[in-house]
């Protein structure tokens, strides 16, 4: 069993902030990415797991090394929250789409969706999950261990759908874009495939103990409004829909260009959102109803400026949202590799001493 997070790393201030009732003084703090190659410990993990084979699949794939990167910021940082140490594209893989990471290239797709017969040839949803026990064995492990709450997560069906589709990450997606008017029904049969399967793997996510959920649809900013109203949010709303029948867990999604697709977002129908750093957060806070916490949205650039600068820049956002009872500071998107360790410390430290 991996050493215990000392108890000193608090409650339940997350999930009071995600259902409105945060008092404590201060908001809560977590970060997107927070276990991840910034930390000397986890790249240690990662070298060890590289020598011996795929680093990164056999990291994510093993329950106690899994369980341990999800641990070491809170060891270091005394987050607010856990977040689930994966990767967004275990459902393409549990599907029969699998996928390599390459270093300094990202995930590979060998044999990428781009035809009747390869969507034809996924296995189906009911099937795809049980490939994704380790999650949930990391999951129990952590909920062992945890004094904090712990959120699972998967990645929404367009953006899973395009690394599918593209084969590896793409500036453009223009593979995707393609099919949406060349074959609308291999592209809308891969999303709706996609959807089934998410469903399912956060049903057994809640059923391994989370605390919260959050969906992440990345790639939204390379669609027009209305293409990812055709492409996106239908697929969220059934998950959320679907989820909200199953349990009374909060649910968290994150999309980028949050600023003009707020809108969207909110009629998906979650707990809270989550916005990226294009957008000013005072501004999406006066737009969004008070029923629906705010999550973000400190530019994660920022943190390779000198420490009183992100001091600076924090405490303005704080100035702006931090005495809200359901705000929750995090980053527009995930933190950079080369990161200093001592500036997520300084954005930590800005944010406990708030208030105080």
């Amino acid at each position: 069993m991996p050493e215990s997070v000392p108890s000193t790393l608090g409650g339940s201030r997350f999930l009071d902030a995600l259902h409105g009732t945060n008092q404590t003084g201060r908001p809560p703090i977590w970060m997107m990415r927070q276990a991840g190659r910034y930390l000397p410990e986890y790249r240690a993990i990662r070298d060890e797991a590289e020598r011996k084979h795929n680093g990164f699949l056999t990291m994510i794939q093993t329950p106690e090394l899994a369980t341990e990167v999800t641990l070491q910021p809170l060891r270091r940082f005394g987050m607010d929250a856990a977040i689930l140490f994966s990767d967004i594209l275990v459902t393409a893989s549990a599907l029969g789409c699998p996928v390599r990471f390459v270093e300094k290239q990202g995930p590979v797709f060998d044999t990428p969706i781009r035809s009747p017969e390869a969507l034809a040839a996924l296995r189906p949803a009911s099937e795809a999950v049980a490939d994704l026990d380790y999650v949930m064995a990391a999951i129990r492990m952590l909920k062992g261990v945890l004094t904090v709450p712990l959120i699972g997560f998967a990645g929404a069906p367009f953006t899973v759908a395009s690394y599918m589709i593209e084969g590896q990450s793409s500036s453009t997606l223009s593979r995707i874009k393609r099919m949406q008017y060349e074959q609308p029904a291999v592209l809308h049969g891969l999303l709706s495939q996609l959807t089934e399967v998410t469903i399912a793997y956060l049903k057994q996510q809640v059923d391994a103990g989370v605390d919260a959920l959050q969906l992440f649809d990345t790639w939204t900013n390379h669609l027009s409004v209305y293409d990812a109203q055709q492409l996106c949010f239908p697929y969220i709303q059934t998950i959320i829909t679907a989820m909200k029948a199953y349990t009374s867990i909060p649910i968290i999604v994150f999309c980028k260009n949050t600023g003009v697709l707020w809108p969207d977002v909110l009629a998906t129908g979650p707990t809270a959102i989550s916005l990226d750093w294009g957008c000013d957060a005072a501004t999406m806070r006066a737009c969004i109803p008070d029923t629906i916490a705010v999550q973000g949205n400190i530019d994660p650039f920022l943190l390779y400026a000198n420490p009183p600068v992100i001091e600076k820049r924090v405490k303005t956002l704080l100035n702006d949202l931090g005495d809200l009872p359901n705000y929750i500071v995090n980053l527009g998107h995930g933190i950079m590799p080369d990161i200093p360790v001592s500036h997520v410390q300084t954005v930590v430290d800005t944010v406990k001493a708030w208030g105080s």
